[in-house]
């Protein structure tokens, strides 16, 4: 009898101290079995407020691999009743992970009472990443849902989704900060997190135009990313993608080469993937350049800055004058090729210096001045007869080895870059 007490005193003390990392750091080191550590977690799940702690709990629990009833149980307790999203999908998570073969119940009941964009958003990736086919009730029930809320197809209905969600996190950042300048009673806060974190009307926001289901027309702005899932959009015909932070846009878009106007201006990133290259030299954007005497092998290089600008490209006078806050001049030589480029408006930046600039073999005056670029690429040596380069008030930290290459260049402005050689 006093072993068993001791013993209990021991896990009492243990479950006070351990966190879920050390408890299953004991495990792994066969200081502690399993069915104890179950216990510790169940423990720490129940006591603790910390919502960190209860997710890290119910993660543990899945790699424990307990497939008893116990397990099960203390599981759909939190997928059930615990307050927080994290931990409700963990749950769900850990149920579909470890016990595939068990009634489906507390997943249904958690879909149709659920309303979190965490919790749909994680769910439905979860299962477009890992293969579930006995959960394929589940992920129609969970796609029924949200196509309830949005009013479109599955696809364009989890593309919103997607959009909610990137807006879930920044308001999720940046909830803290505001909480601290601005004084909201309970009520208000409660409301703002509501609005802010539950599937609603928000993402659909963006949405310009739909019919049938489909998304026709999409402005997206001040984004840090593109979801991937814009790809899987079969109907769309406008996109506009303006003042947004990105890295890359998503490749492989076959979807979106139905696209009948693109604009993407105002943006900031390194090149350009080739389904907008191949949009530019589509007949809606290079037909009119071709009827004013351009190169039929060139015409894509001024869609493709008309996209960047949303701007029609103007062919320069005999004056030579441009209108400073319009779209790109171009000028062409008596066969057509283009010989000169010139932007200056900062109304709508082209964030960034397309390599396909670089094909223009008879361009000889760029100019691209506050552009927000902060890339040359290093194909620049292939313009052999650029005579002035002026990418000044841009971000360009360097310059490629490549531009030794241009043996014709007689001015080359940088005023205002940061500037590496």
């Amino acid at each position: 009898m006093s072993s068993r007490s001791s013993k209990r005193k021991y896990k009492v003390k243990m479950s006070d101290q351990l966190t879920p990392e050390k408890i299953y750091f004991k495990v792994l080191n066969n200081e502690v079995g399993k069915k104890d550590a179950l216990k510790l977690f169940e423990s720490l799940i129940n006591k603790s407020d910390n919502e960190a702690i209860r997710y890290s709990s119910l993660e543990y629990i899945g790699k424990l691999s307990i497939e008893d009833e116990l397990t099960f149980n203390i599981i759909e307790n939190c997928l059930i009743s615990d307050e927080s999203t994290l931990v409700r999908f963990e749950a769900a998570k850990v149920l579909i992970q470890n016990f595939p073969t068990r009634e489906h119940e507390p997943l249904l009941w958690a879909i149709q009472n659920e309303k979190s964009i965490y919790f749909f958003k994680k769910l439905l990736d979860l299962f477009e990443t890992e293969e579930y086919p006995q959960f394929e009730e589940i992920r129609e029930k969970a796609l029924k849902k949200i196509r309830t809320y949005y009013n479109l197809n599955s696809a364009d209905s989890k593309f919103v989704l997607d959009i909610d969600y990137l807006d879930y996190r920044k308001f999720r950042s940046e909830l803290k900060n505001f909480l601290q300048k601005f004084e909201l009673s309970d009520e208000a806060k409660q409301v703002l997190i509501k609005e802010n974190t539950e599937i609603g009307y928000k993402g659909l926001g963006r949405v310009r135009a739909a019919k049938k289901g489909f998304i026709l027309s999409l402005s997206l702005k001040g984004l840090k990313e593109i979801p991937s899932s814009i790809c899987k959009l079969s109907k769309l015909e406008f996109l506009e993608i303006s003042y947004c932070k990105l890295k890359k846009y998503p490749d492989m878009c076959p979807n979106l080469l139905s696209l009948k106007k693109l604009i993407l201006s105002n943006n900031q990133l390194d090149s350009l993937p080739s389904w907008v290259v191949e949009i530019a030299s589509k007949n809606e954007y290079v037909h009119k350049y071709i009827f004013e005497g351009v190169k039929k092998s060139e015409v894509h290089i001024l869609g493709l800055l008309e996209i960047l600008t949303g701007l029609t490209c103007k062919k320069m006078q005999g004056d030579g004058k441009i209108d400073s806050e319009g779209a790109v001049h171009y000028e062409v030589n008596n066969v057509g090729h283009i010989t000169k480029i010139i932007y200056l408006s900062t109304e709508s930046r082209i964030g960034v210096f397309p390599k396909e600039l670089c094909s223009l073999e008879f361009l000889e005056e760029l100019i691209l001045i506050d552009q927000n670029l902060h890339l040359i690429p290093e194909t620049i040596g292939r313009l052999k007869w650029l005579k002035v380069l002026n990418l000044s008030f841009n971000k360009i930290n360097n310059v490629p080895e490549s531009i030794k290459k241009l043996n014709n260049l007689e001015s080359f402005y940088l005023k205002s870059n940061i500037k590496k050689f």
